[in-house]
């Protein structure tokens, strides 16, 4: 008998999640790949194109990526802080307390604190990789747009293939 009721629970778990991700997989589907969708709370606010968020200006900045196993690669990144971006989009959506969940086209997502966000020369909304567009996921690339995190020499909280960002 309990042997039944936990197949029943497995399969009535796995029914959900597969339901979720084929909701979640549409709801990716319909966002712009080349453009940033903003939303707050899951709604949306706002969005801002690739040439929009580069007519704001850009950065470079050199960044070593280390990684088990493998030789540490140097590359050069063109970007902005994603603060800047977000304020261009909807001035005043990331303060201290808030959440930021930054949504990939892959269904990968990443949460960084308003405090992170907010703190000078941290995480970078990119769109360039040594002077070259990022190219999408089915080119072989890493975007059209990557977040970097510049202090995190590991690449553990960076997210590519970004697609939208979520406020909370």
């Amino acid at each position: 008998m309990k042997n039944k009721v936990l197949i029943g629970v497995i399969t009535a778990l796995a029914l959900a999640v597969g339901i979720l991700a084929w909701i979640q997989a549409g709801r990716v589907a319909r966002l712009d790949p080349a453009s940033l969708t903003v939303q707050v709370q899951g709604e949306d606010v706002g969005s801002i194109s690739i040439e929009e968020i580069a007519a704001l200006g850009g950065e470079e900045f050199t960044k070593v990526l280390r990684s088990s196993g493998k030789t540490p690669t140097e590359n050069t990144y063109t970007g902005l802080p994603l603060a800047r971006v977000l304020e261009a989009v909807k001035p005043g959506l990331v303060t201290e307390n808030t959440q930021v969940t930054v949504l990939a086209s892959d269904g990968y997502a990443v949460t960084y604190t308003g405090t992170d966000i907010l703190r000078p020369e941290h995480i970078y909304l990119v769109w360039k990789k040594d002077g070259k567009n990022l190219g999408t996921k089915d080119q072989g690339g890493l975007g059209p747009l990557l977040v970097v995190t510049r202090q995190d020499d590991f690449g553990q909280t960076w997210c590519k293939f970004v697609i939208a960002v979520d406020i909370r």
